[in-house]
């Protein structure tokens, strides 16, 4: 996926335009959600990007940790948002990740997802996301305001991609 396909699944998030905001992006890779994120923030903004391979990034405002997120809590202050941009489905405990990540988050932040919609999985999905099980899961760790912001055709499977956002409201 190219940057600005990223940039257009995530655009639809209500960012305040004027307030720097702390990012998590977890299960960063190479950085293509990382950039698009970046790419909506406000200047001055932060993001922490987290993988468990060692990445680079020499932008102003990412900062980047090796660590696994699954086994390990997370070293930044509250967050206005997490991202998790196809690394859900490698988690196989994911209600106890979201409930842990919930903690991390500012009142009225964000944990948006970028997952398959696909229930059938594979070695690239061991533990499939579709968007209905997005929510239960949401739901269960006490997040509200669930809103799908932007889908889109997937080489995976044939199916599609979607990016849904939940928000810390407790």
């Amino acid at each position: 996926m190219e940057i600005w396909e990223a940039k257009n699944l995530i655009k639809p998030l209500e960012i305040s335009c004027t307030t720097p905001q702390r990012w998590a992006d977890l299960g960063c890779g190479s950085g293509t959600f990382t950039y698009a994120l970046a790419d909506l923030l406000p200047p001055y903004s932060t993001i922490y990007a987290f993988d468990k391979k060692h990445q680079v990034f020499k932008e102003p405002g990412i900062q980047f940790f090796q660590l696994d997120f699954e086994k390990h809590s997370l070293p930044v202050p509250p967050l206005s948002g997490i991202l998790m941009a196809n690394s859900l489905h490698f988690v196989e405990d994911q209600l106890e990740l979201i409930t842990k990540l919930k903690e991390h988050l500012s009142l009225g932040g964000a944990l948006v997802l970028v997952e398959y919609d696909t229930h059938q999985s594979s070695k690239w999905v061991p533990y499939p996301v579709p968007p209905e099980k997005a929510k239960k899961l949401a739901a269960l760790a006490g997040f509200k305001d669930f809103k799908l912001l932007a889908t889109k055709k997937s080489i995976f499977q044939g199916g599609e991609i979607y990016a849904m956002t939940f928000t810390n409201n407790t």
